[in-house]
Order: structure tokens, then sequence, then C-alpha cells
């Protein structure tokens, strides 16, 4: 439940970035290729996590579980 509202504190805080910002955060504080990706894909395209996991062949509890666990790996530095 607390990570639930740290993440929805997170996605309020990304709002107020540019895409440019969010992009170098991504890329700089995520690792891992496929979740840098699905970030950019979420948080700068626009694209529903139902939508990603069909590109990239996971299931959309998959695709939410990323971005909310890597959302709160960058959100020290938003």
């Amino acid at each position: 439940e607390k990570q639930k509202a740290l993440g929805s504190q997170a996605e309020e805080k990304v709002k107020d970035y540019t895409n440019s910002r969010i992009a170098y955060l991504i890329d700089e504080y995520i690792h891992h290729k496929r979740d840098r990706e699905i970030m950019k894909m979420h948080y700068i395209d626009g694209i529903s996590a139902d939508e990603i996991s069909k590109i990239v062949d996971l299931t959309p509890r998959r695709v939410s579980q990323i971005l909310s666990d890597r959302l709160l790996e960058i959100d020290r530095y938003l």
C-alpha cells in the first residue's frame, strides 16, 4: 500500500517534466534496456501498459509492475 502511494506521487511528479528530462533520467538510472524502452513508451510516447504488453510480449500486469518499480527507482531524482 505504501509503495502504491509513493508510485502515485512519482506519477504526478513525472507530469511536470519535459520529455527530454524524463528521457535523461530513464537513460541514466534504468540499466535494463527493455525496461528503459518500456518506460519511454509509457512516459514519453503515452502508450498504455496494455498496448506496451503487446509490443514487448509481456503480460499487462508485468508491464505495470516494471513501470511502477522503475519509476520508484528514479523518483529521488525527480
